[in-house]
């Protein structure tokens, strides 16, 4: 049985007023880490949880497209547009995850935050280094809390980065957001996923890419900051061989899965980092 744990005070994030900005902020890691190559057990049916924006909602569609010949594995979407991690008014995600972690049954957690959550950090163009700060603290415990209650739930967490996107200013925030994505993910043992990389044509945002056929298509969506269906069945084909690792019974390459995982990415309970 999985036990929920207290919700933490969901405080507002509080927003400055809106300046010309710059970019002065550099992304992460943005390579996907090199994946082990997991078998699930024949017959075994796998269960993954979507959780997030509307960019995981794309991505629950790829992960969707990838196992549409599979009738063992589901896609749970439990994204929701228009929700972010900043503003927890309009939709409190760490209190959604507790109720899904204590109902929801399943093998891991993928979820993908960001596009809704430009930070409030920049005065007159350039970022405050307080405001980052604090901005930080309240929503790394955020990150935080969502990692932890899952995988205090056993849920294993498989946390996507944000991609690079069309507006120099925007990439600049999403990549603050990817690094406080990452730090979390290493310290309360999560999986980060980096999609800039993937989405960038040496190191700049390009709508146009290499599709899981090999062939050129169009990656990017009209806004530039979403995926197109293929962008997101290529994101799907990233997460593939780490969401196998997962599934019941799963082996990798004669071993248990669970030894070819890193230890930080088990499904054992994590408490949460004091930082």
């Amino acid at each position: 049985m999985r036990t929920p744990v207290a919700t933490p005070d969901a405080s507002a994030v509080q927003a400055t007023p809106a300046t010309p900005q710059t970019a002065d902020a550099t992304p992460a890691a943005t390579t996907p880490p090199e994946a082990p190559a997991c078998v699930p057990a024949p017959g075994e049916t796998g269960r993954v949880l979507v959780i997030g924006d509307s960019q995981a909602q794309g991505l629950a569609g790829g992960l969707r497209w990838l196992y549409r010949t599979n009738r063992n594995m589901r896609v749970l979407d439990h994204s929701k547009i228009s929700t972010g991690l900043v503003s927890v008014a309009f939709y409190n995600w760490p209190d959604e995850v507790h109720k899904l972690a204590a109902t929801e049954h399943v093998d891991v957690a993928v979820v993908m935050f960001g596009a809704n959550d430009m930070p409030p950090v920049r005065v007159h163009g350039a970022v405050d280094q307080t405001q980052l700060a604090n901005f930080t603290k309240i929503y790394s415990a955020r990150v935080r809390d969502i990692i932890v209650t899952l995988k205090n739930a056993h849920i294993p967490v498989i946390w996507v980065g944000h991609p690079i996107v069309r507006d120099d200013v925007f990439s600049a925030d999403m990549a603050i957001l990817n690094n406080i994505f990452q730090d979390q993910a290493a310290k309360n043992g999560a999986q980060f996923v980096p999609l800039w990389s993937v989405f960038a044509d040496n190191g700049h945002f390009s709508a146009y890419g290499e599709g899981v056929d090999g062939s050129k298509v169009r990656l990017r969506a009209d806004d530039g900051v979403h995926l197109t269906p293929g962008g997101y069945q290529k994101a799907a084909k990233i997460l593939e061989p780490l969401i196998a690792c997962y599934q019941p019974n799963a082996v990798q390459k004669g071993k248990a899965a669970a030894s070819a995982v890193p230890a930080h990415t088990s499904g054992q309970p994590a408490s949460p980092d004091p930082s």
